[in-house]
C-alpha cells in the first residue's frame, strides 16, 4: 500500500500527464477547419505522446512552470496584440514601416527553475504576427526581439523586465 506523499506523487504526475494531453489535444484541434472523428483520434493519441515527453523533459531539465499572477496578464494581451498587429502589418505590406531588432532583458528570474517563467514569456513575444524572439542569452539575461508592428499593446515592453519581474 503506498503511503500518503507517494499517492500525491503520483496523484501529481497524473495531473500533470493529463494537462499537458488536455493542451496538446486542444492546440491540434483549433488548428483544423473540421473537427472530425479522425481528428480527434489523431489529436488525442498524438497528444498523449506529446504529454509523457513534456513531462520527461520537464523533469530532466528541473523546470519548473509554477503559475504567475503576471501570465494572466499575457495571456489577455496576446488575442488583443494579435488583432493590432495584423492590422498594422497590413498597412505595413502597403508600404514598408518601421521595424526593430532590440535586446532586452530575460524575462523572470536567472535561476535555473525559472526556465518555465523565461520560456512563457518568450512565447507570449512571439504569439502575435508582429513580433518574434529571435534569439536569447540566459546567462547574458539577454533576449533578442524583431518587431515589425510597434504599437498598443506593446506586448514586447509588457513582458520584458521590470514590468512584471518578480510576480
Amino acid at each position: 500500500m503506498a503511503n500518503p506523499s507517494q499517492r500525491r506523487g503520483v496523484a501529481g504526475a497524473l495531473l500533470e500527464l493529463f494537462l499537458w494531453w488536455i493542451a496538446g489535444t486542444l492546440s491540434w484541434l483549433v488548428t483544423v477547419p473540421t473537427v472530425t472523428v479522425a481528428e480527434t483520434v489523431a489529436a488525442a493519441s498524438t497528444a498523449l505522446l506529446g504529454a509523457v515527453l513534456a513531462r520527461m523533459a520537464r523533469r530532466a531539465m528541473d523546470f519548473q512552470a509554477a503559475p504567475r499572477g503576471i501570465w494572466l496578464r499575457w495571456a489577455a494581451l496576446v488575442p488583443a496584440a494579435a488583432v493590432a498587429d495584423t492590422v498594422r502589418l497590413a498597412r505595413w505590406l502597403a508600404g514598408p514601416r518601421h521595424e526593430s531588432l532590440s535586446a532586452h532583458r530575460m524575462p523572470g528570474t536567472p535561476s535555473p527553475q525559472a526556465t518555465g517563467w523565461r520560456a512563457g514569456a518568450m512565447i507570449a513575444m512571439s504569439a502575435t504576427p508582429g513580433s518574434v524572439v529571435y534569439s536569447s542569452d540566459p546567462d547574458g539575461d539577454r533576449i533578442r526581439v524583431h518587431v515589425l508592428a510597434q504599437g498598443w499593446p506593446d506586448l514586447d515592453r509588457q513582458v520584458s523586465p521590470g514590468a512584471g519581474r518578480g510576480s
